[in-house]
C-alpha cells in the first residue's frame, strides 16, 4: 500500500506516522484512493475557503475491490489508520473518497461521531447543469440522496397554490361574464357547444381534459391533417396565424386570449397553475425526444414565459423548451408574479394569435 500520494505541485502524505501539529484552521482528514480523492484535491487548491487538508490515509482501490485480503475486507487495517490519525492530528472532519464496504463506512463514521468529528462521504453520479441535492435521514443508519429537477419546497409551492385557487376564483367570474356576452355568437358560428374540451398531458405525463371557449368549426380537429404542412412552428407544436378553421367571434377572443377563460376551472381543480408551461396535447407529445419531456416536470400554466415572450414571435419549438426548462430552473414565487404582471399588458394589447 502506498505511503503517499502526490497531487500536482503538493504533496499530502499519509499522516499516521507524523507527530500532532495545531492549526486554527478548518482540518479535514481525507480517505481514499489516490484518483477518487484527487477531484476534491484540485477542487481545494482553487479556492481559498477551502478546508486544510492535513493527512491523507490512501486506499489501494484494486486490491480493496478485489476483497481477497483479510485486513482491508474486515476494515481492521484503514480503520486503524484512519483512528491513529484522528488522535495524533488536529482533525474537525474526515471525508470518505472511495466506495468501500458498510462495516468500513460504519466504522469510519462511528469514529468521527463518538469524538464529535464531521464526516462526509463522497459520491459519483452523472454530470448535471441542473437540478437540486439534498439527503433524507430514514431512520437505522439509512439516508436517501435525493436530486429533485423540480422545486420541492413544500411551504412555496403551498403559497403557489393558494395563489393559483384565488386566482381561479377571479377567473371563474370573467369566465361567467365572458360566457354570457360570446356564448350565444360562438354557437352560432361554431354550430357546437360554446365549451371546447381535448384531451392534453400534464405533469409527468398526466393526462386530462382541458376547457376552453371554442374558438373553431366543430370539424376543425378532423381538418388538422390538411393543415400540417402549413404549420408555422418548428417541432413539436403546430400553430398558423391565419388559421381557416377560426370562426370570426374566435379570432377576437384569441387576439386577446380570452379562449382561455375556462382553463381556471382546470386551474381550480389542481390539474393546471396560473404559471407553467403550456399543456402539450397528446400527439405532440408523441414526438417529443427525452429532453422534451422535462417542461412536463412541473404542472402546466395558463400563462409562461412563452406567452409574455410573445408566442407568436418564437417558433422554434426548442426555443420554447428552453424557455420552459429556465422558467423550471428558475422558479420562485416572485418569477410567478413578474410572469402575470406581463401578462396583462399581453392581454389588453391583443397580442394573441
Amino acid at each position: 500500500m502506498s505511503s503517499g500520494v502526490n497531487f500536482g505541485t503538493s504533496s499530502v502524505s499519509d499522516a499516521s506516522s507524523r507527530p500532532p501539529h495545531v492549526s486554527n484552521g478548518y482540518n479535514v482528514l481525507v480517505v481514499g484512493s489516490a484518483d477518487d480523492a484527487l477531484p476534491y484535491f484540485q477542487a481545494a487548491r482553487k479556492d481559498r475557503r477551502a478546508p486544510n487538508i492535513v493527512a491523507f490515509v490512501p486506499i489501494d482501490r484494486g486490491i480493496h475491490s478485489a476483497g481477497n485480503r483479510s485486513d482491508i475486507g474486515n476494515g481492521s487495517d484503514i480503520c486503524w489508520r484512519v483512528e491513529r490519525v484522528l488522535d495524533q492530528e488536529v482533525v474537525d472532519e474526515v471525508l470518505v473518497a472511495t466506495i468501500v464496504p458498510p462495516i468500513q463506512l460504519n466504522r469510519i463514521s462511528t469514529a468521527c461521531l463518538q469524538r464529535g468529528l464531521g464526516f462526509r462521504t463522497l459520491i459519483r453520479l452523472p454530470e448535471t447543469n441542473f437540478g437540486r441535492s439534498h439527503v433524507t435521514s430514514l431512520g437505522s443508519s439509512a439516508y436517501l440522496f435525493s436530486i429533485d429537477s423540480v422545486p420541492h419546497g413544500r411551504w412555496q409551492l403551498g403559497i403557489k397554490r393558494l395563489i393559483d385557487v384565488m386566482g381561479a376564483l377571479f377567473g371563474l367570474c370573467l369566465c361567467g361574464l365572458a360566457y354570457l356576452w360570446y356564448g350565444l355568437s360562438i354557437k352560432k358560428q361554431s354550430g357546437a357547444s360554446v365549451i371546447f374540451r381535448q384531451r392534453r398531458v400534464g405533469r409527468n405525463g398526466r393526462g386530462f381534459a382541458v376547457f376552453k371557449f371554442r374558438t373553431m368549426h366543430a370539424n376543425a380537429e378532423a381538418r388538422m391533417t390538411e393543415l400540417l404542412a402549413q404549420n408555422q412552428m418548428s417541432g413539436c407544436v403546430f400553430k398558423m396565424a391565419n388559421d381557416p378553421r377560426i370562426i370570426p367571434v374566435g379570432r377576437l377572443l384569441r387576439s386577446r386570449h380570452l379562449d382561455e377563460l375556462p382553463q381556471f376551472w382546470n386551474v381550480l381543480r389542481g390539474e393546471m397553475s396560473l404559471v407553467g408551461p403550456r399543456p402539450p396535447t397528446a400527439q405532440e407529445v408523441s414526438g417529443y425526444s427525452s429532453h422534451h419531456r422535462r417542461r412536463l416536470s412541473m404542472k402546466p400554466g395558463i400563462t409562461g414565459l412563452w406567452q409574455i415572450h410573445g408566442n407568436g414571435v418564437i417558433s422554434d419549438f426548442e426555443e420554447i423548451v428552453k424557455l420552459d426548462c429556465k422558467y423550471i430552473d428558475d422558479w420562485s414565487l416572485w418569477l410567478d408574479c413578474k410572469i402575470l404582471l406581463k401578462t396583462i399588458p399581453k392581454v389588453l394589447h391583443a397580442t394573441g394569435w
